[in-house]
């Protein structure tokens, strides 16, 4: 088993070459002895990260190998990126867990067509297991359409609206979710941004921390910021 698909998503065309403008950033970020290196985003395409792809493989992986208990669901799928990579981690460990996914494939600004039909294509095209496919309002899906048991719950729901509204979202999902995710199961939240923790000030959707912070507090778990370059997220492990 190998996890150089991460590197290059199944779905991608090509591989886009950095523009000389990012090259000459890049050059510069070195000659500092920053550590850091800038990586091009196509944003209509491209949802995630490499480094964010690296997190999910070993957050997952590490999940099947410990046999902690139940389904992956990822609320918010538009067409897939992440969730393929989801289940291609899952065929590679031969499990049985079964990967259900949430949206309501409604119309966006990123992509003009069907969401849903681009979602299959992309599986299909990848050669992967298609997903159970839950179209609707969260607040009409969730929580009567979750599986009873879940192991690893993705929330990547930002809709760039007013925070407090995205943070009545995310309060929703994580109290459908929370009460099914096995001992030991993980929550990852998409745009988790502690600024305080990563420095970075930029907040693309602040109704994220919001939410978590709200609806952790006085839990047991405590969530951890995930580093993913351009794109922030963090997750929390169920005591």
């Amino acid at each position: 088993m190998n996890n150089y698909f991460i590197t290059q998503p199944p779905y991608s065309v090509s591989k886009r070459k950095n523009s000389p403008l990012i090259n000459f950033v890049n050059k510069g970020l070195r000659f500092l002895k920053t550590g850091y290196n800038v990586q091009q985003l196509d944003t209509s395409v491209d949802m995630n990260t490499v480094e964010q792809r690296i997190n999910y493989y070993h957050l997952l992986d590490s999940l099947i190998i410990n046999n902690i208990p139940g389904d992956v669901i990822e609320l918010g799928t538009f067409t897939g990126q992440c969730a393929l990579l989801f289940q291609k981690i899952i065929e590679l460990r031969k499990s049985d867990k079964q990967l259900h996914v949430y949206d309501t494939f409604g119309t966006s600004f990123k992509f003009k067509g069907d969401i849903e039909e681009k979602l299959k294509e992309n599986f299909q095209k990848a050669n992967l297991k298609l997903p159970v496919i839950h179209k609707g309002n969260f607040f009409d899906t969730l929580p009567a359409e979750l599986p009873g048991q879940l192991c690893f719950v993705h929330i990547d729901c930002g809709f760039g609206g007013d925070p407090l509204a995205h943070k009545k979202v995310i309060i929703h999902c994580l109290e459908s979710a929370y009460p099914r995710m096995s001992s030991g199961a993980l929550c990852v939240s998409m745009d988790y941004n502690d600024a305080a923790e990563n420095g970075t000030a930029h907040d693309v959707a602040p109704g994220v921390k919001l939410a978590c912070d709200e609806f952790l507090a006085g839990k047991p778990e405590e969530i951890t910021c995930l580093y993913g370059n351009q794109y922030l997220h963090a997750y929390f492990r169920k005591v």
